[in-house]
């Protein structure tokens, strides 16, 4: 416990000095909680991307108990869907991490598509493209932006 309280009054110390700093600096900062915060128009589409993603993977078990012939193959897409449904939802909560989370979580459904196209076929594959290369071209785009101030300064 006292570890506890000793660590907590560190934090403290440690945000009343950088206010401190900025006080007399004349440095205004966002607050953290303000810095983290996505925006609802882009959090909203980011939390139906993986509802429907894991609806999808909902879909993929059902399959899999239906048909037993199937039940692996079903499982392993449905685990695959449903790892995408969670990089959505992690994408909505963070913002920082927004495009690299969708990247990394939709790359492995890709990869399941493009190592099984017996089993879903073209289709699928090219719509499992979409958010993958939506977020690569976010990651790029930022990228780019950050270069481009890097060259200014």
């Amino acid at each position: 416990m006292h570890m506890a309280i000793t660590g907590q009054m560190a934090a403290t110390r440690t945000v009343a000095v950088a206010e401190a700093r900025s006080r007399v600096l004349g440095i205004q900062r966002p607050s953290p909680l303000y810095a983290r915060q996505v925006k609802p128009k882009t959090r909203i589409p980011l939390a139906v991307a993986g509802l429907v993603y894991a609806l999808f993977a909902v879909g993929c078990f059902l399959l899999a108990v239906a048909h037993g012939y199937e039940r692996g193959v079903s499982i392993g897409e449905g685990s695959f869907v449903l790892l995408g449904a969670a990089s959505f939802f992690v994408a909505a909560s963070r913002s920082k991490w927004q495009a690299a989370a969708v990247a990394l979580g939709t790359l492995p459904l890709v990869g399941w598509f493009v190592a099984t196209p017996w089993n879903s076929g073209p289709p699928f594959l090219v719509a499992s493209l979409i958010a993958p290369c939506i977020a690569a071209m976010a990651l790029a785009r930022d990228s780019f932006g950050r270069t481009k101030r890097t060259k200014r300064a």
